[in-house]
């Protein structure tokens, strides 16, 4: 029950982003995915990845400079 409760769910979202239609042109009916669409969403989900991870590379670079510096003082008296 679980499972179908999970499916239908990926249907809706699916639907929702227009991945995915349902149609019924000439009384058969239809499910169209729609590639062009899918394919460029998950070409700007992984640019927007990619600078993100960027990003946070970046901040962890910025900590490290901190923390070497931090290290190199001498001991304040």
């Amino acid at each position: 029950m679980r499972a179908l409760v999970i499916v239908a769910v990926l249907v809706l979202v699916l639907v929702l982003i227009g991945w995915l239609r349902f149609s019924s042109p000439s009384g058969d009916p239809t499910i169209q995915v729609d590639t062009d669409k899918v394919r460029q969403d998950t070409s700007t989900v992984v640019e927007k990845s990619k600078e993100a991870v960027d990003k946070a590379a970046q901040s962890i670079d910025r900590a490290a400079e901190n923390v070497d510096a931090s290290i190199d003082r001498e001991p304040i008296e």
